[in-house]
């Protein structure tokens, strides 16, 4: 098998039929498969993604994870694809017919790369409010570097809607880490930019290219400024997490003064992250692992 394109979900319901015409649809020279990863869904989601996959049975396999989280729902995909490339796309996005195929040939012509992830364009079910910002709009994964091929580094990393590795990359660098991951209520995320991190630090490229698109469907209920607060917060969360693991206590030190200073100035949403940022190494500076 060529390629793997791994599917987390959970309890999308009919909202998912979409994503998966879209990769129905696609256009690919190399055998390739579809994986959907059912990560604790109720039981009409499931039996709706169960009852989709017997429907299509060329290609395309269903798995449950039962363990909680996005992160271990793509290693629960890594685990049981073939794949020499896996590719990995939100149950919430759309693809056109070119996707994978594009994903192949940019690996196919550069094989130092091992990493590579394209744009992620932002549909909106009603227009969004004027508010919404560039800015504001990283925070619902908006990604876009262009139209020339770009190698990356930290932290502007692809997103996890739209990323694609070479299943080498795990042997060599590990899986994601479930302690950057979204579990319940919690927004914890920068899974996708701590995987890249991890292999542009083994010394492997990590590349932009931008005729890979995606199409992300936001939820009219990420679109309020209260969602925004709390996305903030958990992105400090997330990045106070990451330095402690990968930069280390010295580093969290020489910045806390400032950090902590800037839960209390600059606009909201700079207030909302670092404040996740000090609860993060609050709950973590002692703690012997991360994991």
């Amino acid at each position: 098998m060529k390629a793997s394109v791994i599917l987390p979900t959970k309890d999308r319901g009919e909202a998912i039929l979409p994503t998966l015409a879209s990769l129905q649809a696609l256009v690919v020279n190399e055998p390739w498969e579809l994986v959907i990863v059912d990560n604790c869904s109720g039981a009409d989601s499931r039996a709706l993604l169960q009852r989709w996959a017997m429907e299509h049975p060329k290609g395309v396999r269903y798995l449950a994870e039962p363990k909680l989280g996005l992160n271990n729902a793509r290693n629960c995909g890594i685990r049981h694809s073939t794949g020499e490339i896996v590719a990995f796309l939100d149950d919430d996005a759309t693809v056109p017919t070119h996707w994978l195929q594009n994903i192949l040939k940019h690996f196919a012509e550069q094989p130092q790369v091992y990493a590579l992830g394209g744009k992620v364009i932002a549909q909106f079910a009603s227009p969004p409010p004027p508010w919404i910002d560039e800015r504001l709009g990283l925070y619902i994964s908006n990604f876009d570097r262009g139209e020339a091929v770009e190698k990356l580094r930290y932290n502007d990393y692809p997103r996890g809607a739209n990323m694609a590795l070479r299943r080498e990359a795990f042997a060599r660098c590990g899986y994601f880490l479930d302690c950057f991951d979204r579990k319940g209520r919690s927004l914890m995320s920068y899974g996708d930019i701590e995987m890249c991190y991890r292999i542009d630090q083994a010394g492997l490229e990590v590349l932009y290219v931008p005729d890979a698109e995606v199409f992300h469907h936001i939820r009219g209920d990420r679109l309020t400024e209260k969602w925004f607060e709390q996305r903030f917060y958990w992105q400090g969360r997330s990045e106070g997490l990451f330095e402690l693991l990968h930069f280390g206590r010295p580093h969290v030190r020489a910045r806390w003064r400032e950090r902590w200073s800037k839960c209390f100035e600059g606009d909201r949403y700079d207030r909302f992250f670092y404040r996740g940022w000090v609860a993060a190494v609050l709950r973590n500076y002692f703690r012997r692992r991360f994991l």
